[in-house]
């Protein structure tokens, strides 16, 4: 597997170091969302020569190149999705938790509103998760 992030890393002209390896893997294998705090605290204890400032400048090289998404679904913070394909985010105000969500969408699907060409699509929906309405809070 990682000689196919090594590939993929070189076809966008980027380094294949070992941070942004690992950086690309915890974000595959990562169902969360995670930010960039919670992907330091994940890593810190296997590369102790890590730091919160690597973390964020490989996040940073990873998005400029369109391997990830970087989601600015809560004010405070972001989170980064290693889908860089379009597609769509529920957050659940309860637990936080944010998950993929996929819409057809006849816009998204044309590339083009009144003209303009779309490249990028952040579409955020809030409310609360199945989950969390199963617990009563609905």
């Amino acid at each position: 597997m990682d000689e196919e992030r090594i590939e993929k890393l070189r076809e966008k002209g980027i380094a294949p170091t070992i941070q942004r390896l690992v950086v690309l893997q915890y974000l595959e294998e990562s169902t969360t969302h995670p930010t960039v705090e919670e992907i330091y605290e994940a890593l810190k204890g296997q590369y102790p020569t890590f730091s919160k400032a690597t973390v964020y400048n490989t996040l940073q090289v990873l998005t400029q190149a369109g391997l990830i998404q970087e989601l600015t679904i809560e004010k405070e913070k972001a989170h980064y999705d290693p889908r860089p394909d379009i597609h769509h985010h529920f957050f659940c105000r309860r637990c936080h938790r944010i998950y993929d969500v996929e819409i057809d969408c006849s816009v998204v699907k044309r590339g083009m509103v009144e003209g303009h060409k779309i490249e990028m699509v952040q579409a955020y929906f809030y409310g609360l998760c199945a989950r969390c309405r199963e617990e009563g809070d609905a």
